[in-house]
């Protein structure tokens, strides 16, 4: 009888166990939303073509949530060991993946560690004009009082959205010569015209007495990927979604009216500001949904300057939340003190990529005289630039500004 107990026994811990190990295996290989991954493409374009190199940017979060009981120093942080990506070009089993064991350090919970990881790509010389779907596998260690669990991110997670295109198209289908590119050539070159004939009236150049508007020196080498905006004191202007708007100004005056003429039109708006929000709302009127002090104290609605990515996750929460909205921030010269340069510009980049593919605009402030020719004009590159009549008039009474080399 004890024999019989002693083998019943058996039976459920050899069960009990093979459960375990099942689950174990489980849970290395499935997906996991205790990190957040925001990928971006560099450069950011629309389209790429055959051979054509580019950089896949990966920026994980750790989403962990951390808990009052501490185990040790590693308690409830993560660790990326790594990244990889699969594009509909190649073979099923077949990834580009970079390990990044050694690089990578033990990233803090609750979304206050982050780090960027790159993986360099071409697209081969022989893929298909179409548009491509790719996922990525990101592969990571969250510490745990039983050890570091491996984990992999993102392989349930398909995007489809590289865009494959030839560099230039003859315009010539089945041996007949396609003119209608060119036709919408001639028509876009009319209407520029006639806007520029419209603008050149309207802010009278061709009248006496009337200041003469310049259309603004490009950076040597390159154009203004857009037309510069020079609005007059009181003037406002419908704000686009698909666009971040680079508004130079030494105080925010017109940024603050195109938030207000964007909410007016039924957008949600989110203020991200360095000035205190009740000081704010003394010398400003506005109304917003979302309102954050960049601020290194601890708070509600605070928000450390250094965590770049803890403030894109904000505003990514936001937006994806409301059908419409607007996102309006102030303080980029303290976020760039605050962190480097470099960092700030990949979050610029990064908010040129999101709000291509979501209903919204991103207004910045920044008073140009903190920042060196070559520092603005790389700021220019991804946004839509805005220059108020005052400000230009202000500056040229009081001679030349410097910038900081």
């Amino acid at each position: 009888m004890r024999a019989i107990r002693r083998a019943a026994l058996a039976g459920v811990c050899l069960t009990l166990i093979s459960i375990s190990m099942v689950l174990g295996a489980s849970n290395v290989n499935a997906s996991d939303d205790t990190i957040n991954v925001i990928p971006s493409f560099d450069p950011p374009k629309a389209a790429y073509c055959p051979g054509e190199n580019f950089t896949i940017q990966l920026t994980v979060v750790n989403m962990l949530l951390s808990e009052d009981y501490v185990y040790d120093d590693l308690a409830y942080k993560q660790k990326v060991t790594n990244v990889s990506v699969h594009f509909s070009w190649m073979t099923p089993n077949e990834y580009v993946w970079k390990n990044v064991t050694n690089e990578s350090s033990w990233l803090e919970p609750d979304g206050l560690g982050s780090e960027t990881y790159d993986l360099n790509m071409s697209v081969p010389a022989d893929a298909a004009y179409a548009t491509h779907s790719y996922y990525f596998k990101i592969e990571y260690l969250t510490h745990t009082p039983w050890g570091d669990i491996p984990k992999i991110w993102g392989i349930g997670d398909t995007y489809r959205d590289f865009v494959v295109e030839a560099e230039s198209d003859a315009g010539v289908e089945g041996g007949v010569v396609n003119l209608t590119p060119y036709v919408a050539f001639v028509a876009i070159v009319l209407s520029i015209g006639a806007v520029g004939a419209v603008m050149y009236h309207r802010h009278g150049r061709g009248g006496p007495g009337q200041p003469v508007h310049s259309l603004g020196a490009a950076v040597a080498g390159q154009q203004d990927p857009f037309p510069v905006i020079r609005p007059l004191p009181g003037e406002h202007f419908p704000v686009e979604r698909g666009f971040v708007y680079l508004v130079k100004e030494k105080r925010p005056r017109v940024s603050f009216d195109m938030f207000n003429e964007a909410v007016r039109h039924d957008a949600k708006g989110m203020l991200v500001a360095r000035e205190h929000p009740n000081r704010l709302r003394h010398s400003h009127d506005f109304e917003a949904e979302k309102l954050l002090w960049l601020t290194r104290r601890a708070g509600v609605d605070h928000i450390d300057p250094t965590e770049l990515s803890l403030l894109n996750l904000k505003i990514t929460k936001f937006v994806e939340s409301m059908n419409k909205a607007v996102v309006l921030i102030e303080g980029v010269e303290y976020m760039i003190t605050q962190n480097d340069f470099e960092s700030v510009l990949r979050f610029v980049n990064h908010m040129h990529d999101f709000v291509l593919t979501h209903d919204c605009a991103v207004i910045l402030v920044i008073d140009a005289r903190v920042l060196s020719t070559r520092e603005l004009a790389l700021l220019e590159r991804a946004t839509k630039i805005v220059e108020p009549f005052d400000e230009q008039e202000s500056s040229s009474e009081n001679g030349p500004i410097k910038t900081v080399s």
